[in-house]
C-alpha cells in the first residue's frame, strides 16, 4: 500500500493547485482523479470549452460585419458543430498535457481511479479496467466538484433534452432551442446560440436574469436579450416535460406549450460527493451534497479538508485556485490561512460579457448607506465606436462625501479584465479621485473609468449638499 503524506481526491483547479503546492512545500502528494483526462469541470465541461466555444462565435461575429470592419467575409460552407468545437478541442487537450507536465516535474503521482474512503486515512481506489488498490494518506484534501442538478421529472437523454455537460457534445447545430434557466450557465449559453442564429427561449422561474448582479446590469442584459432575439420566458416554471420524437415538450405553469429541438436544463449544480464514503467517516454532507467547511478548510474531521465549488460559492476558478494552495499549505505546515468572503471579482461571460465587484445599489439601499453614481456609456468612448460597441456601460458606486469606491458593475466588451482596474484601486484604498487625476491611455475601454468618475462626481456634490 503506497503512503502518502497528502492526497487529493479531484483534480480540477483546487486540486490542481492544492497538489502543486503541497509538492512544493515538500510533501510526498498523490493525485487521485476518476475521469479519464485531469482538469475537472473548468477543462473538461465547463469553463473552458464552454468560453472557448463563445471566443469561436464572437470571431465569428466581428467577421459578420462589414459595415464596421469593410470586409464582406463569408464561411465557404455551412457552419458546423465541428466548427464551432474545434478551439474547444485544441484548448482543452492543451490544458490536459500543461497539467500532466506540471505534475510530472513536480512529482506528483496521479493514479486515474474513482475513490472511496475505508477508513479515516485510507481510500480504496478503482480503476475503470484492472483490480483496485489502496492508499493511505496523513492528510487528504476533497476537490471534487459539482456536476449538473438532475432534476428527476425531466428524461435527460443528453441527445435531445441536456444538460451542461451534454450541451458540449451536440451532434448538430439546433434550430429552436430552449434554455431553462437564467443564471449564468443558461445566459451564456443562450447568447452563444442566439448569436449563431439558433432560435432561443430562456425560461427562468425567478424572473430575473441573474438575480445577484446590480439590478441596472440585470435590466440592461435583458434589454438586450430581446433585442437580440432570444424570447424571454421569466417567472414561469415547467410543469412537465416529455420526449416526444425528435422534440422536447415543455409545458409552463402558464398552460403555454413550448416545443424545441434542443432543450437545455441549466438551474443549478450539486456537489459530487457520492460514493465517497463521507457518511460512514461522519463528515456532514448538505441538501446539495456540498461539504460544510472552517475557515481552515477543515471538515469536522480535522486532517481532511474540501476545496472550490464542493464547499459552495462563489464556485468561481480563480476562487477555487486560491483555496487548493491555502489547503495545502495549512496541512503541510500548519501556518494560519483564512478563507476569502469578500471582495472578489467575479464575471458572466454572456455576449456581452459581465464583470463586477462590490456591493450593488440594492444592498447599498437596504443598509442605508448614502451613496452616489457614476456612470460611462461604451459607445461614447471612441474605442467603444472602433469596436462598434452599441450597448453596455460601467457604473461606479461611490460614497458622496469621502469618494470611497463601493462598486464596480461593468457590462460590455471585455468586462471580465477591465473589473481588475477597479478592483485594485479598491483593494488599496484608492478613489473615485485617482481615475479623475491619473492619465489613462487613449483610446483605451479602460477611459471608461474616467469618464464614469467625472460623470459621477458632480452628482455626488449634489447628494452632500443635501445630507
Amino acid at each position: 500500500m503506497a503512503t502518502y503524506d497528502l492526497i487529493i481526491i479531484g483534480s480540477g483547479p483546487a486540486g490542481e493547485k492544492a497538489a502543486l503546492e503541497a509538492s512544493r512545500l515538500g510533501a510526498k502528494t498523490a493525485v487521485v482523479e476518476k475521469w479519464i483526462h485531469p482538469g475537472g469541470a473548468s477543462v473538461i465541461s465547463g469553463t473552458l470549452p464552454s468560453k472557448s466555444l463563445r471566443e469561436t462565435v464572437q470571431y465569428l461575429q466581428t467577421l459578420s460585419h462589414p459595415e464596421l470592419n469593410g470586409i464582406c467575409a463569408k464561411l465557404d460552407k455551412g457552419l458546423t458543430v465541428q466548427d464551432l468545437m474545434h478551439l474547444k478541442n485544441v484548448v482543452t487537450l492543451g490544458r490536459i498535457d500543461c497539467i500532466f507536465s506540471a505534475y510530472r516535474a513536480s512529482e506528483i503521482d496521479y493514479y486515474q481511479a474513482k475513490a472511496r474512503f475505508t477508513s479515516e486515512r485510507e481510500i480504496f481506489c478503482q480503476p475503470e479496467q484492472g483490480e483496485g488498490y489502496y492508499l493511505r494518506g496523513d492528510k487528504f484534501i476533497l476537490a471534487v466538484g459539482t456536476h449538473p442538478f438532475q432534476p428527476v421529472d425531466w428524461p435527460l437523454d443528453q441527445k435531445i433534452i441536456l444538460d451542461s455537460d451534454g450541451i458540449l457534445n451536440l451532434n448538430r447545430l439546433p434550430k429552436k432551442m430552449g434554455v431553462y434557466g437564467g443564471g449564468v450557465i443558461g445566459c451564456e449559453y443562450a447568447t452563444i446560440f442566439g448569436k449563431i442564429g439558433v432560435e432561443v427561449t430562456l425560461i427562468d422561474p425567478r424572473g430575473t436574469l441573474l438575480s445577484f448582479l446590480d439590478h441596472a446590469i440585470s435590466t440592461e442584459l435583458q434589454e438586450i436579450f430581446i433585442h437580440s432575439g432570444i424570447c424571454l420566458r421569466l417567472g414561469e416554471s415547467s410543469e412537465t416535460v416529455t420526449l416526444e420524437g425528435e422534440e422536447a415538450v415543455l409545458t409552463l405553469s402558464s398552460g403555454e406549450i413550448l416545443r424545441f429541438d434542443t432543450l437545455l436544463f441549466a438551474n443549478g449544480r450539486q456537489g459530487a460527493t457520492q460514493g465517497l464514503g463521507l457518511e460512514e467517516l461522519g463528515i456532514e454532507v448538505d441538501g446539495r451534497c456540498q461539504l460544510k467547511v472552517n475557515d481552515q478548510f477543515q471538515t469536522n474531521l480535522p486532517h481532511i479538508y474540501a476545496v472550490g465549488d464542493v464547499i459552495g460559492p462563489p464556485a468561481l476558478v480563480s476562487v477555487s485556485n486560491r483555496e487548493g494552495r491555502l489547503a495545502a499549505r495549512h496541512a503541510v505546515t500548519g501556518q494560519p490561512v483564512r478563507r476569502d468572503h469578500g471582495f472578489i471579482p467575479s464575471a458572466v461571460y454572456s455576449i456581452p460579457e459581465i464583470g463586477m465587484i462590490g456591493k450593488t445599489e440594492q444592498e447599498l439601499k437596504a443598509e442605508g448607506t448614502p451613496y452616489a453614481q457614476g456612470v460611462c456609456y461604451f459607445s461614447d468612448l471612441a474605442k467603444g465606436l472602433m469596436l462598434g460597441v452599441k450597448e453596455g456601460f460601467l457604473k461606479l458606486l461611490f460614497c458622496p462625501r469621502t469618494h470611497q469606491i463601493f462598486g464596480v458593475h461593468i457590462l460590455g466588451p471585455q468586462a471580465a479584465e477591465l473589473i481588475h482596474l477597479g478592483q485594485a484601486v479598491m483593494k488599496l484604498g484608492g478613489t473615485l479621485d485617482y481615475f479623475m487625476d491619473e492619465v489613462l491611455n487613449f483610446p483605451t475601454l479602460s477611459a471608461a473609468y474616467k469618464v464614469a468618475a467625472l460623470n459621477g462626481v458632480q452628482k455626488g456634490d449634489q447628494i452632500c449638499q443635501k445630507l
